[in-house]
């Protein structure tokens, strides 16, 4: 905040105002005023303020002057005001009457974002009720004892919780299990840094393989359900899954070989059994239907987003999760989805999108070395800001690409957005992992690093091979 208020001795009230934050804030607002003015050829009343409003909500999310929730709301509040009022610039009609603002209010009733609260719902209630961890050590268990299975089974666990949870919860959740194993370790044993490395790195490239899996992607299909590209659950999985197959069997190669274990026997040890209640047994049911429904859409033909309303039903119904529980939630990523998809619309709508395209095109860059210069810029912003405000911002631009098609634009800058894991600030899991303080800076930008870069280079050679199979997706 720029600033708080505080008491002095006597009980007076002292308002301290932070000057660092309060110049950022006065820096980007100028910014964005002056960016209304920009003699760019294309713009319009309209495209002026969605450019202005693009501006400042690239300053304050890249800075963080405000939170990034608050940008958001930000987005969508001037977006209303400035170009959806009665008369406004956009003038959109709709059976005579004008309701052009509906189009700003929509995304927060997004099928993608009900998909999202859905996910969110079941992370909630399987963390409650330790379904969470019985999977794990489900998943664990088979892996053995010996530290190359054993550093498998941790990836594999940590991606597979990662498409259907939180990253951050999956992160925290796996560190937990793994504490008590690190208690075994003698001296400087360097498998150490193997096993907290791979948590957070699988876990965000997990995130891939799932809409929910992650905010970029959640971003990523409302931006192209809106363009009239829908990309259904199971559709998604078909292209993301293999991605992250590649990406994980690299993960657990580099880190076995820098880091190798000096002893050959590590046990997990998991909490003690929990009992069998039916609130477990409801979760289990509701979580393997839902996430089944998921996975056969293309047999029974409901829409994900209808598929997530079931565990919100049943579980609020059956008292599974409670008002406490709904305060867990991360509403905050949910407002920030919602303020990237208006800043979407509002682009669209405008025409914005259509003049920064056109700019960009005119360059004298071919449009897929575009395509790859939008896919290489997510990766590397996303290492300093939230992915999901990176996302927000790179989203509806690419999809106006029409080299090969929007859906492989949005898709691939979604996945570069996930894959940026340098430093202990890229990502939450990161933080996670780097506060367990077994592992410096350097190793997470080492190896956090090479396995970026060897993402980059399996997206843009996906982004080859598809652009003459773009109708299988």
């Amino acid at each position: 905040m720029p600033q708080k208020i505080e008491f002095d001795e006597k009980g007076n009230v002292v308002l301290k105002v932070n000057w660092k934050v309060a110049l950022k804030v006065f820096f980007i607002l100028a910014l964005a005023f002056a960016s209304y003015f920009l003699p760019l050829p294309g713009l319009t009343t309209a495209s002026r303020i969605c450019l202005a409003i693009f501006v400042g909500a690239a300053g304050f999310w890249i800075t963080e002057a405000i939170p990034p929730f608050a940008t958001a709301i930000m987005v969508i509040v001037l977006s209303i005001y400035f170009l959806g009022f009665p008369g406004g610039p956009l003038g959109l009609k709709l059976q005579g009457v004008d309701t052009s603002y509906r189009i700003f209010l929509s995304p927060i009733a997004s099928p993608v974002l009900v998909l999202f609260f859905g996910g969110f719902i079941l992370a909630v209630a399987a963390a409650k009720h330790g379904f969470d961890v019985r999977l794990a050590k489900a998943f664990l268990k088979p892996f053995g004892t010996h530290p190359k299975m054993v550093l498998l089974g941790v990836i594999a666990t940590t991606a597979c919780f990662s498409m259907f949870m939180s990253n951050t919860a999956t992160t925290a959740m796996m560190v937990a299990i793994l504490t008590p194993l690190f208690t075994h370790f003698e001296g400087r044993d360097p498998f150490k840094k193997a096993l907290v490395l791979a948590v957070p790195f699988a876990a965000n490239i997990g995130g891939i393989g799932t809409i929910i899996g992650t905010p970029p992607n959640a971003v990523a299909a409302s931006v192209l359900g809106e363009l009239g590209h829908p990309v259904s659950f199971f559709q998604w999985m078909l292209v993301g899954v293999p991605v992250v197959i590649i990406l994980l069997f690299c993960t657990w190669v580099i880190l076995l070989k820098v880091f190798k274990p000096r002893e050959d026997h590590f046990e997990i040890l998991f909490p003690e059994e929990l009992e069998v209640t039916w609130d477990l047994v409801v979760v289990v049911v509701t979580f393997a239907s839902t996430v089944g429904l998921w996975l056969t859409q293309p047999l029974h033909g409901i829409p994900s987003g209808v598929v997530a309303l079931i565990p919100i039903m049943v579980f609020t119904m059956f008292g599974i999760i409670d008002r406490d529980d709904l305060r867990k939630i991360e509403w905050h990523v949910l407002i920030l989805i919602a303020g990237g998809m208006t800043l979407g619309v509002a682009m669209k709508a405008s025409g914005l999108s259509d003049v920064l395209v056109g700019l960009i095109t005119g360059a004298g860059l071919s449009p897929l070395a575009l395509l790859i210069a939008f896919v290489v810029f997510s990766l590397v912003i996303s290492n300093f800001m939230r992915n999901t405000a990176a996302s927000n911002l790179m989203i509806p631009l690419v999809t106006g690409l029409s080299v090969i098609s929007p859906v492989v634009g949005a898709i691939g800058v979604a996945f570069a957005c996930s894959m940026a894991m340098s430093l202990p600030i890229s990502t939450p899991p990161n933080a996670i992992a780097f506060a367990t303080r077994a592992i410096e800076t350097r190793d997470m930008a080492k190896y956090g690093t090479l396995l970026s870069l060897i993402g980059l280079a399996l997206l843009v050679s996906a982004i080859f091979l598809l652009k003459s199979f773009t109708d299988l997706i």
